[in-house]
């Protein structure tokens, strides 16, 4: 069992090195094996779990970060709402912004759409635009 975590430490630390060698001395894989005394393979291995380790370490930052928002954006609308439900219009105006932020930051807002009919008309006006600023 010891073994086992002492060769994925090993693992980890040879990743780190080989997504530092490659992204901030931008050697290639072959340089990369030959200073570290490994396979291309292995290298390139190294570089792919150093990929999904930040990625994976990226995307808990940004988990950690929208439950951040969505507690400060909680705690605001309940301080809120008692005025609101008074008839501070004020304050009901920012309970409906942080709902819509709360939206936003958890991508359940649908996408807008937008229906754009592009005439003959158009097309010949900024073809003309782009004539007279190529002419400039």
């Amino acid at each position: 069992m010891a073994a086992t975590r002492r060769n994925q430490m090993l693992g980890a630390l040879r990743a780190d090195q080989v997504a530092t060698l490659y992204t901030r001395e931008r050697l290639t894989f072959r340089e990369i094996a030959d200073r570290l005394g490994c396979d291309v393979k292995t290298a390139h291995d190294g570089w792919k779990r150093a990929r999904a380790n930040h990625a994976r370490e990226a995307a808990e930052a940004l988990d950690a970060w929208r439950g951040e928002q969505l507690a400060t954006l909680e705690a605001l609308i309940d301080g809120l709402m008692p005025k609101a439900l008074q008839g501070d219009t004020r304050a009901a105006e920012v309970i409906i912004k942080a709902i819509e932020r709360t939206a936003k930051t958890l991508g359940t807002d649908a996408p807008i759409r937008a229906n754009v009919t592009v005439t003959d008309e158009m097309t010949a006006r900024i073809k003309s635009l782009a004539e007279e600023l190529a002419e400039l």
